[in-house]
């Protein structure tokens, strides 16, 4: 039988692993913070794929294998809301950050499961914590 110490060894060797083959989609209608953002999660190690709209968002998360999403809340034609609604119609697990400059608390939709509310200016270490634990989670369900 395998030692508790042997265990964790091996998650954490798995959680490494998974984040370096991780691939994330950032949806930012404003093209410098997606830039932004795709050079600070690619710093944290994570693969990214970086769409300017909902619509091109949906595009290409129906054509790749995404392990998170990460969305603006609030863009024109569609929101992070309604990208939200669309992804999980296609993956009820998803997890999906919603990054927003205004707030978003008390809105029941910021409270389903595998959703997480992050303000902008982001925190990158709440940023990384927060694709963590979902890859975490990911693997573990």
């Amino acid at each position: 039988m395998a030692s508790a110490s042997h265990y964790l060894k091996i998650m954490s060797r798995l959680r490494s692993r998974l984040s370096q083959d991780s691939r994330i989609l950032l949806v930012d209608d404003n093209h410098v913070v997606r830039d932004m953002l795709v050079d600070l999660v690619g710093s944290l190690g994570y693969r990214a794929d970086a769409a300017g709209s909902g619509a091109e968002a949906l595009a290409l998360f129906d054509r790749g294998q995404y392990d998170v999403v990460l969305t603006d809340l609030v863009m024109p034609g569609m929101s992070g809301w309604e990208v939200l609604a669309a992804v999980r119609q296609r993956d009820p697990r998803m997890p999906i950050i919603i990054l927003t400059g205004t707030p978003a608390i008390g809105d029941p939709r910021a409270a389903q499961p595998d959703v997480t509310v992050l303000r902008k200016p982001v925190d990158v270490t709440a940023l990384d914590a927060t694709i963590k634990r979902m890859l975490a989670q990911r693997l573990t369900v």
